[in-house]
């Protein structure tokens, strides 16, 4: 008998990473697209990966230490426009 699961399983993530969300605002989040964590706020962070239970996986555009990946609530997200 031979286990499929985990191809599966690695398959979906695969799928699933590249997927859309749609913000409260409306506005569509896909992976790779760069916000603001809030109105006014400094820096930028990119989308890496959208999580089926509606949050998203964040990093900083400028990486550095003590700089990783982090959810975050989709709402709160501005579009970077620089």
């Amino acid at each position: 008998m031979t286990d499929t699961t985990t191809a599966v399983a690695t398959r979906q993530m695969a799928d699933h990473r590249q997927s859309t969300h749609t913000r409260s605002t409306g506005d569509t989040v896909n992976v790779g697209d760069r916000y603001h964590l809030a109105p006014g706020a400094p820096g930028i962070v990119v989308v890496r990966e959208i999580q089926p239970e509606g949050l998203i996986l964040v990093e900083n555009e400028t990486p550095g230490p003590g700089v990783y990946p982090y959810l975050v609530k989709p709402d709160t997200l501005v579009p970077a426009t620089t």
